[in-house]
């Protein structure tokens, strides 16, 4: 399994965008247009141009990538078989993984601190591991949350329960520093292939 990731993603130029649509395919340009923000754009495309990038950096890259959408909606690679993939994107970041079995990828800034909301999310033994070291809530939180993320995107349900419902184990979290932001990811890849 393979981690690719893009920072500085936000220093690209405005005009990324519809450089990209001249070889992406309509569902993926589609997607990135139905975004408003131009910001938000550039991490579709960007998103997608990392993908590019790690197949030919694996050696696996024959064409352009082709999205499916499998049960829940999960993407996969329809000209890739026995390939799994996943992206992120947070504010000036973009991750993807690259996998033999399903995986899931999650991205996240790590911003202030919201107590309400590590409540809301959280189960009590991960609320009192996320407020256990003071002056840590920030990140702890996004660690948390990033990897309650990945579980589900790995399994291709998305956020289906209430997110203190989310599983939290089983993830490898990484860091990044980028400038000054620093950025968490956490990556679930399951063990096993889905039977069909």
């Amino acid at each position: 399994m393979m981690i690719y990731l893009l920072a500085h993603a936000d220093d690209l130029p405005d005009s990324f965008p519809e450089m990209c649509i001249a070889f992406m395919p309509p569902e993926r340009s589609r997607q990135m247009m139905g975004y408003v923000r131009i910001e938000d754009r550039k991490l579709c495309a960007a998103a997608y141009v990392l993908l590019i990038h790690a197949l030919k950096k694996e050696n696996l890259f024959t064409r352009l990538p082709v999205f499916g959408y499998g049960p829940q909606n999960k993407p996969y690679l329809v000209n890739y078989p026995g390939l799994y993939f996943n992206i992120s994107h947070c504010e000036g970041a973009v991750v993807c993984a690259l996998s033999s079995n399903p995986v899931g990828i999650d991205i996240e800034k790590v911003e202030r601190y919201d107590d309400n909301m590590a409540r809301y999310i959280c189960k009590s033994i991960e609320y009192r591991w996320i407020t256990e070291i003071p002056g840590m809530e920030a990140q702890r939180f996004t660690e948390m949350w990033t990897r309650k993320e990945s579980f589900v995107k790995s399994l291709g349900t998305g956020i289906d329960c209430h997110p203190r419902d989310m599983n939290s184990e089983e993830s490898r979290v990484f860091y990044s520093k980028n400038k000054n932001n620093q950025y968490i990811i956490s990556l679930r890849q399951c063990s096993k292939k889905p039977t069909p």
